[in-house]
């Protein structure tokens, strides 16, 4: 059960994230082939600017766009991103839009680094709506997934749908935004970089992500891809003790976080009444995780409600392994050598004992060895194994 103190349930954070990281970078020399994935990312010519006629915590309005877009949920599932004025540097994926009067709804305005607890926009701020997720609404730059280490593997290419054959190649990040100060036309992208995303502020944002930059801007919806090796950004959760609880919401009075910082995270029940019941927050507020009902174990209504000195844990919905389950019990191995080197010295160190061998004479060449046996294929000298292909036979009778 996590602990519910502060400082050691920052230790363990810590070691786990650190035994993760280690376990990632004892790769074999051709590196593990988990890490070696695909992405794809969709790009679109759309660009819709605007000024709000009004505006408040969940939507924007503008009279406007009920001149293009004349049918409800036209822009339903489209990014919106606040260009100017009160709340500049806020976004949110739409969630409703309704025809008359041009109204965009959104459930909360993310900050620009894509937490909740955006700056409000305002009559008159001005807006930019984009088809698919990108940078401030530019349709030149893409936002990639926060696991995305950045590194490249491979060339980038349209996807085989795409209705022409325009080729596309990797280059300088410089070259790209020099093409871009020089010239804002549109058509086939040719060019595309990867750059560390720092959106509109000069401090460091709390994510680590990084950004595709496509030089021209799209004139149409493409869909390009390329091999990547996937990157650990880290596993989060906060844990305590309830002070307060309903049928809603579970309540720790001790938390200091800012209001919706915990939007969208999963909330468990793990000991004391409720313990099984999980929900997922759909509002955050001085100490107060508000949920719209509490789930079984299993998932279904009717979980048992929290109370008063339940101890609940809180995590985002993506925080999982970035490995297959199979590597389970190497990165465990792997947790626990380095939990051996963090707590040395200290009495809890006890049961630590041989972690640091198991891990790297046992667990470390199971997991290796687990890994080559997932590669497609395995060379013999410098051919490939040849394996023999049965063709179908008809039989004839003769008379």
């Amino acid at each position: 059960m996590p602990p519910v103190n502060h400082d050691d349930l920052e230790d363990i954070k810590q070691v786990i994230n650190d035994g993760v990281r280690q376990f990632e970078s004892d790769a074999p020399p051709t590196g593990w082939e988990w890490r070696k994935r695909i992405i794809q990312v969709t790009i679109s010519n759309v660009e819709i600017t605007g000024t709000a006629d009004a505006a408040d915590a969940t939507s924007i309005t503008d009279a406007t766009l009920e001149d293009t877009y004349d049918e409800d949920d036209d822009l339903n599932g489209y990014w919106c991103y606040i260009t100017g004025g009160t709340g500049e540097g806020s976004y949110a994926q739409v969630d409703d839009y309704t025809t008359s009067g041009g109204v965009v709804d959104v459930l909360d305005w993310l900050d620009q680094y894509g937490n909740a607890g955006g700056t409000n926009p305002a009559a008159d701020s001005t807006f930019t709506i984009t088809q698919y997720e990108t940078v401030a609404g530019d349709p030149g730059r893409y936002p990639l997934p926060e696991n995305y280490g950045g590194e490249v593997s491979g060339e980038i290419n349209y996807d085989k749908d795409a209705t022409h054959r325009q080729p596309i190649r990797w280059t300088a990040e410089n070259i790209i935004r020099k093409q871009r100060q020089n010239s804002d036309g549109s058509g086939y992208p040719f060019m595309a970089a990867i750059r560390q995303l720092e959106p509109a502020s000069s401090t460091l944002g709390p994510k680590r992500r990084s950004e595709l930059i496509v030089y021209p801007d799209p004139s149409q919806v493409d869909t390009l891809e390329w091999p990547y090796i996937l990157g650990f950004n880290g596993i989060d959760m906060e844990t305590g003790l309830a002070t307060g609880a309903s049928g809603t919401t579970v309540v720790d009075s001790t938390r200091d976080e800012a209001d919706d910082y915990f939007n969208g995270w999963r909330v468990d029940i793990i000991d004391g009444t409720g313990r099984g019941s999980y929900a997922i927050v759909t509002d955050y507020a001085s100490g107060t995780f508000t949920v719209d009902d509490w789930l079984t174990a299993a998932g279904a209504a009717g979980g048992t409600d929290p109370a008063a000195d339940s101890v609940y844990v809180a995590e985002p919905l993506n925080n999982m392994l970035p490995s297959p389950a199979k590597f389970d019990e190497a990165i465990k191995a792997a947790c626990l050598a380095e939990g051996a080197q963090y707590f040395s010295g200290q009495s809890n160190a006890r049961g630590f004992e041989g972690a640091i061998e198991r891990y790297i004479q046992k667990a470390l060449p199971k997991a290796i060895e687990a890994d080559a046996r997932s590669r497609m294929y395995t060379k013999v000298g410098s051919r490939l194994p040849y394996e023999r292909e049965w063709s179908e036979v008809t039989k004839v009778t003769c008379s």
